[in-house]
This record gives structure tokens, sequence and C-alpha cells, in this order.
């Protein structure tokens, strides 16, 4: 299995050829719980893969393999028990293998107009802004079990109402834009969210998690039997 990771190219501009690549070796990883195992147990003491871990509100990201260079990233996911309707974009392509649990998977549409400038470039997360007449249109909807997956290009909007504990396997491609878009459907907020070299350090700082929490996160993984 990891044989096979250290030899995969993915070329995102072919999507449905990157759709059947990064499915097949996410299937395979998911059921060989030695590897996935080997994978993090790797990622916990390799500093510029335990640097990349992270603790957001939603959920929980554990990046295990890194070749950008060829063209994939894998992270395990593992979801709060918190939610918001915050429908958003990625600054890249990615392919999702649910492992365990269940969501409901919204795709959506921008409506009016959307003024790119109504947020300054250099905003980062806590800068609002509303630009106006724009609506964001649930156009799309599925609900995502264990063992289901999907590819999403990086221009879709899209959110997704996770049970807690759910896991899934995330294999995202290389940026492919500077930024993506927020939209928090509750308060009507908008904002950018960039990549980490143009994050404030405190918003870097405030997702690190220190390794007792990542042994956490691989213990409740093994008690769900997904390792």
């Amino acid at each position: 299995m990891l044989d096979e990771l250290d030899r995969l190219v993915v070329d995102w501009s072919d999507l449905p050829r990157a759709r059947a690549q990064t499915k097949e070796i996410l299937t395979a990883l998911s059921e060989d719980k030695a590897a996935l195992t080997q994978l993090l147990e790797r990622a916990r003491e390799e500093e510029d893969l335990f640097d990349k871990c992270e603790h957001h509100r939603l959920l929980d990201k554990l990046v295990v393999y890194d070749a950008l260079d060829r063209g994939f990233r894998i992270r395990v996911h593992v979801s709060t028990e918190d939610h918001r309707d915050r429908p958003h974009d990625h600054r890249f392509s990615f392919t999702s293998l649910i492992v365990r649990g269940q969501y409901k998977h919204v795709r959506h549409e921008l409506t009016g107009r959307f003024d790119e400038d109504a947020v300054p470039a250099g905003a980062q997360d806590d800068f609002d802004a509303v630009p106006t007449d724009m609506k964001v249109v649930p156009r799309f909807v599925t609900h995502e079990q264990a063992g289901n997956c999907y590819t999403l290009h990086h221009s879709e909007i899209h959110t997704t109402y996770t049970t807690p504990d759910t896991v899934s396997l995330f294999l995202r491609g290389p940026v492919e834009k500077e930024r993506s878009i927020i939209t928090e459907r509750e308060t009507g907020r908008v904002w950018w969210r960039f990549g980490e070299d143009k994050e404030k350090a405190s918003r870097r700082g405030s997702k690190r998690i220190s390794k007792a929490y990542f042994d956490d996160l691989t213990s409740r993984l093994r008690a769900m039997e997904v390792l």
C-alpha cells in the first residue's frame, strides 16, 4: 500500500481520471488498517507532517502523507459535535471517502452580484463583509454514507452537515487559486480563507494541536475501528 502511494502521481487537469485514481487509492488505504496506522505514527513523529495537523471548530485534520510535488496530500478528517451552515469552496480540487459515519452534502450556486473587492485581498478570517446582492442557493443534495466517495472541483461551493465522529480520508490536489470564499448563512458573513503562508500568526497558533491531542484522536480512531 505505501509503495503505491510512493509511486502515485495525480493530474487534476483530467478530473475524471483523477477521480478514478484517487478513489482507488483511498479505498485501498481505508481497507489497509496497518498502513493507515503506520502513516499516522509517522505523521506524529515527522515534524513537517505534524505541523500541518490542525484542530478546527467543525473538524480535526491529520496530515498523514504529503506529496504535492506529485499532485496530492492525504488527510484524515474527524468531525466534531459542532456544526455551522457555511457554504464554501476550496483552493484545490479533492476527493473524499467516508470511512465512518454520515453527512448531508449540499452543493450550491452563487447568484446575484459578487464584488470581490468587497473583501480586501489582504483580509483574513476576522474580516466580515457582505457583497451586494449575493446569495448562496442550494442546488443539489446527497446523503453520504460510509463507503461513499466523491470528487469536488475547486470552483464548486458546498456544505457538509456531519454527524459527530464521522471519519473520512481526504486527498487534495495542489493549490489552484490564492483564496477560497466562506459564507455563513445564519449571520450573512462572508470572508476569505487563505493558505498557511498568508495566515496571521494568531490563527496559525490557534489551530495547532499537541502530541497528547493527536494521541487522543488516534485512540478514538482505534475505538471506532477505523484503525
